[in-house]
């Protein structure tokens, strides 16, 4: 379509209690494909407005009744009008009248005696930036409902239910900063009733950082139950696949561990993780943390990770996270931080496993006050309860 055939799907409003000034517009404009409407007051612009929406208006400011301010502010006022260019004609000359036009909301200033070819040119500049910026809001609402729907294949990765064991309690959740989240978490079980389960954060954020971490759950999903007994191995494995297929230029944080219900052994390899907090009973004040074993996974091929064990007892809690809940920062510039982690931990002796972690988040919450959550957060929350425990 050319420029002249898609001035036809343009129309504009002309306002201006001269009728010599309309017809002289009017004519110019039609004669270079545009459709116009003219009205000479006003109320009438207003009616006119509502009844169809033009593509930009030129307005008076001189007329009796009601001005062109007064119009320009009715239109800016109302969310249906409030995006529909004006330019104001005017023979007012001070700059605090055209300054009032620019504040009220007008795109550009014509000074009477107005030239055609000034008016045209003008028209044209701001019908063309405004086809740009809806251009831009229509694929900026296109990306997001995009983000959307990544963001739901995103949670369908995510267990849609926790194993339910006797005596333990699980709890866990996501809550993405933004549509799409780098932070992830898994749980699954093995045949002979172990647990197996990870919490991880890939670097960056967005849509690449969700592409890529969708890679890194299907691969840690892969590996870590085809090595169920070597926990170290699942790690080289995916660690090697990402640096062969990413060139090392992209890393995943991951705390993996295999808890046997049984017993309580637990069983991990943590990849540059935030530390796993044990919280043992009956204390109620002594936390282990389950520190790093080696290095985030996907950096440089050929590493290696510790393999470690920790005992679960009856009344203790575990506790997996990532690092949007310690890097949560207020108004004030602090951090979260572990210490502040340890602290809700340390006051929710004998509460369940939900109610911690309900606690946990409206702790972060309530700490950024108004600020909005900049980084995803990934919890898992693990209690043995005892025979004790009613």
């Amino acid at each position: 379509m050319n420029s002249q055939s898609s001035r036809y799907q343009e129309e504009i409003l002309i306002v201006d209690d001269t009728p010599a000034n309309l017809r002289l517009l009017s004519q110019m404009l039609t004669n270079q494909g545009y459709s116009v409407r003219a009205v000479t007051s006003g109320a009438r612009a207003l009616e006119s407005v509502h009844a169809s929406i033009p593509s930009l208006i030129l307005l008076d400011i001189r007329m009796p009744d009601m001005d062109g301010y007064e119009v320009c502010n009715e239109l800016k006022d109302n969310e249906r009008t409030r995006d529909i260019p004006v330019i104001f004609i005017s023979a007012l000359n001070e700059i605090e009248d055209k300054v009032k036009a620019f504040k009220l909301g007008g795109v550009d200033y014509i000074t009477k005696p107005f030239q055609l070819e000034e008016v045209l040119a003008r028209t044209e500049t701001h019908l063309a930036l405004r086809n740009l910026q809806k251009q831009l809001l229509d694929a900026i609402d296109k990306f997001e409902r995009e983000l959307q729907m990544a963001g739901k294949l995103q949670a369908s990765f995510l267990p849609q239910k926790l194993p339910v064991l006797p005596d333990w309690e699980l709890a866990a959740k996501l809550v993405p900063a933004r549509e799409t989240s780098g932070d992830f978490y898994d749980i699954f079980q093995f045949p002979d009733g172990r647990l197996g389960f990870f919490v991880a954060d890939v670097v960056d954020k967005g849509v690449e950082a969700a592409l890529f971490m969708a890679l890194c759950w299907g691969l840690i999903r892969t590996y870590t139950t085809g090595y169920p007994e070597e926990l170290q191995q699942a790690f080289w494995e995916v660690n090697q696949r990402l640096v062969t297929d990413t060139g090392g230029d992209k890393f995943v944080t991951v705390f993996y561990g295999v808890l046997d219900p049984q017993d309580g052994q637990f069983t991990y390899c943590n990849a540059g993780q935030s530390p796993g907090l044990l919280v043992k009973a009956p204390e109620g004040d002594c936390v282990i943390e389950l520190g790093q074993t080696g290095p985030p996974l996907g950096i440089i091929e050929n590493q290696t990770w510790e393999r470690r064990v920790e005992k679960i007892d009856p009344g203790d809690m575990l506790v997996l996270h990532t690092d949007g809940i310690t890097d949560a920062q207020n108004g004030e510039g602090r951090f979260f931080d572990i210490e502040g982690l340890l602290e809700v931990l340390l006051s929710n002796s004998g509460r369940t496993a939900l109610e911690v972690q309900e606690d946990i988040l409206n702790s972060v919450s309530d700490f950024i006050e108004d600020l909005q959550q900049f980084d995803d957060i990934a919890l898992f929350v693990v209690i043995r309860r005892g025979l004790e425990h009613p």
